[in-house]
Parts: structure tokens; C-alpha cells; sequence
């Protein structure tokens, strides 16, 4: 007789490796990080002709997770992190399972409390993310409640749950409350409905907690000019770097659609960039300027790393592949670093064009279809940056302020 075994795919092998840390209680983000890192070694694979399982391609993952710690691309915690997630896809394929060490469990808990947490994880009704927040603030509030004397929830009423709000909201800002406020909302309910609690305490937790709106500053011109400046376009990187940010500046396309960019979203015939947003999975159509498209041709044309690959933006170094989320922002706060200026988020050249546009005078609901915003209220946001037309408003109105004691009308 003839066995013939049938070897799983890299994509197959990268899911089963990733639902172990699943089935083991690994919270969503743990996860999410995992997949991201394993699937960069399934694009290797699929980038190397090979469709299964190599350890050759592994090791070359893992090299060049060295090679970039080295260049100190990445830290030495993102580095351990890599390297050690390909191992363990490297010991799912030869052992079909990975060890684990034991995972902390919630400490100062009773058994009661204990079997509670337990019970949110295998609650068939929320998916695994929601799960995970509830947890997250079930555990602290059952640790407050031990502390209190609260030993079950047969001795929990409103005031017990005011009390634990007005704590939280000593140490925290009113955001956070609104979601500790929404999570035990669900929490409670979840503990009515199992038959823990008499009380779903629905009509305590359902009050209205005003939200903190910061207002979050654009890059100045004068700093995006310093930067494009500073690049040194006889290089493929800088290249690569001034068409990026320059995209960026120009058009306000957020960091993921602009690593995300292919060839086919390019109309040059047409003077058009259209895109699938990332966020919100709705097409955008944006003028390709003259300055956009000459940097983006330049890029092209003579820095690219020879690639099938159908996104424009290539990692610069071996292997020329996508690239990684965090980039575009290093990559600006390198250049910002030599100019010595402080670290910056690459989206505050998104907020910079929103700004600009809001100030020079283009209608808000302009403003937002050009950013691809869902609806206006993101797009409000630059209406409080505009200091300058604020101040001549406030002025122009000042003959028409009441004053104390009266004033017209």
C-alpha cells in the first residue's frame, strides 16, 4: 500500500498556528499582532515560488528580522516577537502543537468572581472581541468589589455601582468612563440574564456621560517643507520617501491606503488616483497633481526594486516586499529627527490638508468628500483648527458682545 501524504498549504499552516493562541485565551490584540507577523511569512513564501511550508524561507524571514534590528529598523522587543512567532509556526509544522507557558490567571479574585470571568469567555452570544473588553473590565471592577466587602452580587445595588463609577472617574478621563460605563452596562445585563443578578441595573447605567473632544494639530507647512526638503532624492529610499510623503501632503491619503496603493489605482491618462479606502471600504477619486505624479513617476522609474508585486511602495532593502504598517510614520520621523523636530504622527499630514482647505475657504462638505470622510463630523474637527479666521471672527463680533450688566441683543 502507498501513503501519500498530503502537505497543508503556508496559508493553512499560518491559520492552525494562529488558533491556538485562540483557543488558549490570547486576547484579540495578541492575535491580531500574531496573524500580522505570520502572514508577512506567508508572503515570503507565495514571493519565493512556494506554496508549503520551507524552512529555508523561514530563516530568511528571521534573518532579515535581524538584519533590520541591526539597522535598528525595529527594537529588540519587535525583533524577540518576530522571531519568535516563526518559531512557533516552525513547531506547529513539526509537531502539530505548540507549547505554551502557563498563562497568569486574574489574581485577588474569590472562586465566585473567578467562575464569573470564566463563564464571559465561553458565552456563546458576543465573539471573541467583545468578550475580551468585558473582561478586561470585569476583572478590576470584581477586584473593587472583594475589596469592599462585596463578596457576590446578591449584595451589589445602585448605589454599590455609582460608588465604583464615581472611583473610576477620580483616576480617569470621561471617555474611559463612558466605555467602563457601556461594558458594564453589558456586563450586568449578561449577569441578569444567567440569572446571577435579580437586576439588570439598565436604567442606572444608561446616563449620558459627556465626551472629551481633544483637538488633535496638523503638521505645519513650514515643517512638511523642512521635510521634503532634508530627503536625498539620489537614492531609491528617498526616492521612495518623498513620493510617499509627498502623496501624503498633498492629497491627505491616510498611511494604510497609501502602502496599500497599486498600480491599477493610478490613472495617468486621466490625472486620477482612485482607491478603496482601507477605513471605511468606500472608493475615493483624487486629482494626481503635477508634483504627486512626477514624484510618484520618479520613484518608479528609477528607485523600485525590480517586483511583481502590484503595490507601487516596496520595502528598499531585501526583500523587496509591501510595506509595513508603522513605516510611513518612522519614515517621516527619521527626516523629522534630522531636522530636530519632535516625533510626529504621519496622519497630522492628513489633518494638515483638512486644515488648509477649511482656511482657505472650501466648504466642509468639500473638505470631507475629498478626504473620503463617511460623514461631515470628522470633518468639523478642522473648523476649530482655523485659530486664525476664529480670532478675526471674535474681533468683528466685539462691538456686538453684550456687556456686563447688558449689552445688545
Amino acid at each position: 500500500m502507498v501513503i501519500i501524504l498530503i502537505q497543508s498549504t503556508i496559508e493553512n499552516l499560518a491559520a492552525q498556528t494562529a488558533n491556538i493562541f485562540l483557543q488558549n485565551g490570547y486576547n484579540h490584540r495578541s492575535i491580531r499582532e500574531k496573524e500580522f507577523a505570520l502572514q508577512k511569512i506567508v508572503q515570503l513564501h507565495h514571493e519565493n515560488g512556494y506554496d508549503c511550508y520551507s524552512p529555508e524561507i523561514v530563516s530568511l524571514f528571521i534573518r532579515d528580522a535581524e538584519n533590520r534590528y541591526q539597522q535598528k529598523e525595529i527594537g529588540k522587543i519587535r525583533f524577540m516577537f518576530l522571531t519568535k512567532t516563526a518559531g512557533y509556526l516552525t513547531e506547529y509544522h513539526e509537531k502539530g502543537s505548540i507549547t505554551l507557558y502557563a498563562r497568569r490567571v486574574p489574581s485577588a479574585l474569590s472562586p465566585y468572581y473567578e467562575d464569573l470571568l470564566t463563564g464571559i469567555k465561553a458565552y456563546g452570544e458576543w465573539n471573541d472581541k467583545t468578550k475580551c473588553s468585558i473582561r478586561q473590565v470585569a476583572n478590576p471592577y470584581f477586584k473593587w468589589l472583594l475589596a469592599n466587602g462585596i463578596g457576590s452580587f446578591a449584595q451589589v445595588d445602585d448605589s454599590i455601582i455609582r460608588k465604583y463609577l464615581m472611583d473610576c472617574s477620580r483616576r480617569m478621563t470621561l471617555n474611559s468612563i463612558d466605555t467602563i460605563k457601556r461594558s458594564l452596562k453589558k456586563l450586568h445585563l449578561y449577569l441578569y440574564e444567567i440569572g446571577i443578578t435579580g437586576n439588570s441595573f439598565v436604567d442606572t447605567l444608561s446616563f449620558v456621560t459627556p465626551t472629551e473632544h481633544k483637538v488633535k494639530k496638523p503638521v505645519p507647512l513650514d515643517e512638511i517643507a523642512a521635510v521634503l526638503d532634508v530627503i536625498d532624492r539620489s537614492t531609491a529610499m528617498g526616492k521612495r520617501d518623498y513620493a510617499m510623503i509627498m502623496t501624503a501632503a498633498v492629497t491627505g491619503i491616510r498611511s494604510v491606503d497609501i502602502i496599500n496603493l497599486t498600480f491599477d489605482a493610478i490613472d495617468w491618462i486621466n490625472g486620477e488616483i482612485r482607491i478603496t479606502q482601507h477605513k471605511t471600504g468606500k472608493t475615493l477619486a483624487l486629482p494626481l497633481t503635477t508634483d504627486v505624479g512626477e514624484a510618484i513617476q520618479d520613484y518608479i522609474l528609477n528607485g523600485r526594486p525590480k517586483s511583481d508585486l502590484p503595490f507601487v511602495f516596496l520595502r528598499a532593502k531585501s526583500p523587496a516586499v509591501q510595506l509595513g504598517r508603522t513605516l510611513p510614520y518612522q519614515t517621516f520621523n527619521v527626516y523629522r529627527k534630522k531636522l530636530g523636530l519632535p516625533k510626529c504622527i504621519f496622519h497630522g499630514l492628513r489633518r494638515a490638508v483638512g486644515t488648509n482647505m477649511v482656511i482657505s475657504g472650501v466648504p466642509v462638505t468639500t473638505v470631507s468628500q475629498v478626504l473620503g470622510h463617511s460623514s461631515i463630523e470628522p470633518t468639523k474637527q478642522y473648523i476649530s483648527l482655523d485659530s486664525t479666521h476664529l480670532k478675526e471672527c471674535a474681533l468683528n463680533l466685539e462691538g456686538f458682545m453684550p456687556e456686563k450688566g447688558g449689552g445688545h441683543l
